[in-house]
């Protein structure tokens, strides 16, 4: 089975329409392996929760992914849901992935872009509008897997990267930005905090400069080493950090 794939509600497609043209949807990366995707249950759960996606279009994403069983290897998954569309509207690109891409580690740098903080519970869901994250991409001097921006609220409290969430080790404790006002919950996240404590607080600027080890997190790439934080080199993934990896390893590829 050659890749990429496309499919449109689940049929075979030559090519998909840009992100644009689905207006106001959601968005979820997704990461195949060993012809399963084995976070699906948790990108599902942040589907409902945006209250925007029909059960039946979750039947119809479910019925395709167990088709996807013969794609060998792991492959990169962008399933985009159109919210609201009359009939219903979802489809998925299956493209190559290289697992062992960005393991060794990511340097990060903190954005100028700031991301609005909600007045209501923020369901942390990832929406197919990128113009914020994009613009923070746009400040880096490189790209690909192994540099990433981070962001703030307007308060200056640290949220996510462009892709990732935010893990910081600290005095025996793994932190990790409060998402209550804004910013994407990711699953990888969600999947770690039902192994290990994983507390939830407010992070500043100036807390990363006392972190044992810094760390980001997502569902394609499992947990990334910082090892550069704004040009200042912090050295190759830590003790701590290294579990996590085992972790996910042992148990989900």
């Amino acid at each position: 089975m050659n890749l990429p794939l496309y499919f449109r509600n689940g049929i075979p497609a030559s090519e998909l329409p840009p992100d644009a043209g689905l207006g106001d949807g959601l968005l979820e990366t997704m990461r195949l392996d060993r012809g399963c995707v084995p976070l699906w249950y948790l990108h599902r759960r942040r589907l409902l929760r945006s209250g925007r996606v029909t059960v039946e279009s979750l039947r119809e994403v479910e019925a395709l992914l167990q088709e996807l069983g013969e794609v060998p290897g792991a492959a990169r998954l962008r399933l985009r849901l159109a919210a609201g569309a009359a009939p219903p509207y979802w489809d998925l690109a299956v493209h190559p992935l290289d697992p062992r891409e960005g393991m060794q580690g990511v340097r990060l740098y903190l954005s100028e872009t700031r991301l609005e903080a909600t007045e209501t519970a923020n369901p942390g869901c990832k929406l197919l509008q990128r113009g914020l994250y994009n613009r923070a991409s746009a400040e880096l001097h490189d790209s690909g897997i192994t540099v990433d921006a981070l962001l703030r609220d307007r308060a200056g409290r640290l949220i996510e990267t462009t892709r990732c969430n935010l893990l910081m080790h600290l005095a025996g404790d793994w932190l990790t930005p409060d998402l209550g006002r804004c910013g994407v919950r990711g699953v990888m996240r969600d999947w770690l905090a039902e192994r290990i404590a994983l507390h939830e607080v407010d992070i500043d600027r100036a807390a990363l400069e006392q972190a044992d080890e810094l760390a980001l997190c997502n569902g394609v790439r499992g947990v990334l080493p910082v090892v550069e934080l704004d040009g200042q080199v912090l050295g190759p993934a830590g003790p701590e950090t290294r579990r996590l990896q085992q972790l996910v390893t042992e148990e989900l590829w």
